[in-house]
């Protein structure tokens, strides 16, 4: 016979916790997830503009073109976050901005600093 004399049918309190811990990451995973995706997204927008647009394009296009990607990924880029910069042989275009996230607890200030250049022929 097997022995079940230990067995109450509860939960214990570091099963509880594990499920608060998982309960937890799986909400701040909801929240912060999308927003790293898009600040990846408009990096590779950056990387793609200063690599494949900065000797056919002027600046102003760029930033048009960059602002309009950071609308679409519904990130609070304005032109004051956004620099080009041209010397006579490099493109660089930096984005400085915050991201406010809402939680249910809290507003996280998350930073973002991305900086991309290239080569002008």
């Amino acid at each position: 016979m097997i022995d079940r004399s230990r067995e109450r049918g509860a939960f214990s309190a570091s099963t509880l916790f594990a499920f608060a811990v998982l309960a937890s990451s799986i909400y701040f995973g909801f929240k912060f997830i999308p927003i790293y995706i898009a600040a990846y997204d408009f990096d590779t927008a950056m990387k793609t503009q200063a690599q494949y647009s900065a000797s056919v394009k002027t600046d102003d296009v760029i930033l048009k073109e960059l602002l309009q990607k950071a609308a679409e990924l519904e990130l609070p880029i304005t032109k004051k976050e956004l620099k080009i910069e041209r010397t006579g042989s490099r493109l660089v275009i930096t984005a400085s901005y915050v991201v406010p996230v809402q939680t249910a607890f809290f507003t996280y200030p998350w930073q973002f600093q991305e900086e991309e250049s290239a080569v002008l022929f």
